[in-house]
């Protein structure tokens, strides 16, 4: 199965970061220059998730595309004003998996197994442990490392919550031990970088 990118899904990606970049601002200031460095921080830690739920449900020979949340942005939106961005809701929306679809080959339906749809799930989640790590480690004096990788950070553990339709209760219902060590993981990175 090929990548490719829809006007719609890259629309969808571009609006869900940008909004996101403003969610994240709240409660840091709002100036245009602060803005714009939460969002390019948000576009280096939220696309690689998202992308990386999409390659790996692609190596698994499903469809998948991201599509916008339009009612969990405004939820997030107004829980960050309402808590002047103490409480980020990040849920803009998320990878969708057809497992049936047609394409020029015909119609494919694929039966995925609950560790193939953990690994699509835990994907995303470990793309962001990776990034905090690289800056972290490999870039500490950076001015922008400590924003990176708490939102990073951020991003993992939220996503590892065990609610449906998040990504941690699919993982959990795979392993329970991977969950365990992956959020275990995260949260000992918050004390260690």
């Amino acid at each position: 199965m090929e990548i490719s990118f829809s006007t719609e899904e890259i629309r969808d990606i571009v609006i869900s970061t940008v909004a996101l970049g403003i969610i994240f601002s709240i409660g840091r200031g709002l100036s245009l220059m602060s803005v714009a460095i939460i969002t390019t921080i948000v576009a280096l830690s939220f696309i690689p998730h998202e992308l990386a739920h999409k390659f790996v449900a692609i190596k698994y020979k499903c469809f998948a595309r991201y599509e916008m949340w339009r009612s969990g942005l405004i939820i997030a939106l107004l829980l960050a004003i309402a808590t002047n961005g103490s409480f980020v809701f990040a849920a803009p929306g998320a990878v969708v998996i057809y497992t049936t679809y047609q394409n020029r080959y015909g119609i494919h339906h694929i039966v995925l197994s609950k560790q193939q749809n953990g690994l699509i799930s835990i994907a995303g989640t470990l793309t962001n442990i990776s990034i905090a790590l690289l800056f972290g480690l490999f870039a500490p004096q950076f001015f922008l490392t400590n924003s990176i990788v708490s939102i990073n950070l951020f991003l993992a553990i939220f996503n590892l919550l065990p609610v449906p339709p998040l990504d941690g209760s699919k993982v959990f219902r795979w392993n329970a031990l991977v969950w365990l060590g992956t959020i275990a993981l995260a949260f000992g990175l918050i004390y260690v970088i």
